[in-house]
């Protein structure tokens, strides 16, 4: 079982409206100026190892949660973070530098989905009523990087 290995990873982005290039947002204020996510993952590694080479690639998949900030202006029900489910996965290759220091170099693709914003809750046949979910949606938000 030498072979895998497992790390806990915090994980803080951030997405300013105006680092978005060649972009026209329509209309313009219903955008929030930026939008961050806060995660927190647990990952399992799978090291392939080769005989007699100080170089081991190795693949990777986690799971959390992400706390993701709203990406509308003004904040629906001032609804202004939700949790949602956070996933990623994992490549690339560790070097032995001696057998108690490894340099890793790789690449990863980060997912979060589901942060549920509630709408504006009304009953199109009674106005005190709670029905309909107008204004509803998912939040979705990913990148890819380089660790």
């Amino acid at each position: 079982m030498d072979d895998i290995r497992v790390d806990v990873e915090g994980v803080y982005s951030y997405l300013n409206k105006n680092d978005v290039k060649d972009v026209t947002f329509d209309p313009a204020n219903t955008i929030a100026d930026s939008v961050t996510a806060i995660s927190g993952l647990v990952n399992v590694y799978y090291d392939i190892a080769i005989e007699d080479m100080p170089i081991t690639p190795y693949i990777g998949v986690g799971v959390g949660a992400a706390y993701i900030s709203t990406p509308l202006e003004p904040a629906v029900n001032d609804q202004k973070s939700k949790f949602g489910f956070a996933g990623q996965v994992k490549a690339g290759v560790s070097y032995d530098v001696t057998p108690e220091v490894k340099l890793y170099a790789g690449a990863r693709y980060f997912g979060s989905y589901g942060a549920n914003f509630d709408g504006k809750k009304t009953d199109p046949k009674n106005s005190t009523g709670q029905a309909a979910d107008a204004g509803a949606y998912k939040v979705l938000y990913s990148t890819v990087g380089a660790e």
